[in-house]
């Protein structure tokens, strides 16, 4: 099949970057570019997405803060106000020597490489629905996102379990929509399934297989972390299905019932536009639907370096032997 490209398409694609900002109204043109847009097929006639995606240093938060209550995008002054704000070193002060404060300084500006940049098509929050840009909890999942949120920042350290995925090298989990730290994923495509490596820094990575060969979802007693993934395409968007989570895994209070549906859609030979909707009635009284766009990364000049934690890791063993420290201490007064 021939390699096409919309002329309008191209126009679109150009003016933007020209102007600097990339996709910044993707949100009113990603369904017609989309489908205007035609990329390059694999050799088994599918569409070819295959390559190193990413957000990029993203600052945009999951949810809208309440500055932007009624503003679903940015104006110009908006931006330039928030990436000015993140301009500003934050972790580059020592605290008190000894401290758990001082500690963690030492993941600074060079080592965190948090989010300078307001997602590129300007919405206030990564949550596109529900309207307001908020997580609609219901009682149960906000217990479960404040557990969550404990664990994030808590020192106590009594047990394994105490300790937050990161620090358990548990690796990355889904939907996989970080972007503040710099997050990849790596598409490889065959004709009965495709493969992506998430890659989250010092989380770790993860693979998934999403079957695109036809087959239905594994029986529901059969359970992992990353769930269960087919794919089918609906023209040039690939639609992935996910169900068959555990209930170790968990997206902002979400538990084994998590229902994942990911839509990808090329807008350009170098975008692809990503909406995932999530339903999970334990934790949420109405559907997420989260929009990022995606950008290619060159794959000559960059390649992704496997962060995983490996058995040489002693991170969570030297998080438990300090906090028995200072018991010591106590049971020697």
């Amino acid at each position: 099949m021939l390699n096409r490209k919309s002329n309008v398409g191209i126009a679109i694609w150009l003016v933007l970057t020209a102007a600097g900002l990339g996709v910044a109204f993707v949100h009113a043109q990603s369904e017609s570019d989309g489908a205007s847009y035609t990329p390059d097929w694999t050799p088994w006639d599918e569409p070819d997405i295959q390559g190193i995606w990413s957000p990029g240093y993203i600052l945009t938060p999951l949810e809208r803060p309440d500055e932007f209550a009624d503003q679903e995008f940015l104006t110009d002054e908006d931006v330039a106000a928030l990436e000015e704000r993140a301009s500003v070193p934050r972790r580059d002060q020592r605290a008190e020597a000894g401290t758990v404060a001082d500690v963690e300084g030492a993941y600074n500006e060079a080592y965190t490489g948090r989010g300078k940049e307001v997602v590129s098509t300007r919405r206030t929050s990564l949550i596109a629905e529900p309207a307001d840009g908020k997580i609609p909890y219901t009682e149960r999942g906000q217990a479960a996102a404040a557990a969550a949120r404990v664990k994030f920042v808590s020192e106590i350290a009594d047990n394994p379990e105490d300790r937050r995925d990161l620090d358990r090298c548990r690796g990355v989990s889904i939907p996989f929509i970080s972007g503040t730290s710099g997050t990849f994923s790596r598409v490889v495509q065959t004709p009965d399934a495709i493969m992506i490596y998430h890659e989250d820094g010092h989380i770790g990575g993860g693979y998934r297989t999403v079957h695109t060969d036809g087959r239905s979802h594994l029986p529901s007693h059969i359970r992992q972390w990353l769930g269960d993934s087919v794919g089918t395409w609906e023209g040039n968007t690939l639609v992935v299905d996910t169900t068959n989570f555990t209930d170790q895994t968990s997206f902002h209070g979400s538990g084994a019932g998590l229902h994942m549906v990911e839509r990808l859609m090329p807008v350009s030979e170098d975008l692809i536009m990503y909406r995932v909707n999530v339903t999970d009635e334990t934790a949420w009284t109405r559907p997420l639907t989260v929009e990022l766009p995606l950008h290619r990364i060159d794959n000559q000049e960059n390649q992704i370096f496997e962060a995983a934690c490996h058995e040489g890791n002693y991170a969570l063993t030297s998080i438990l032997a300090g906090a028995r420290v200072p018991e010591g201490r106590e049971s020697t007064r």
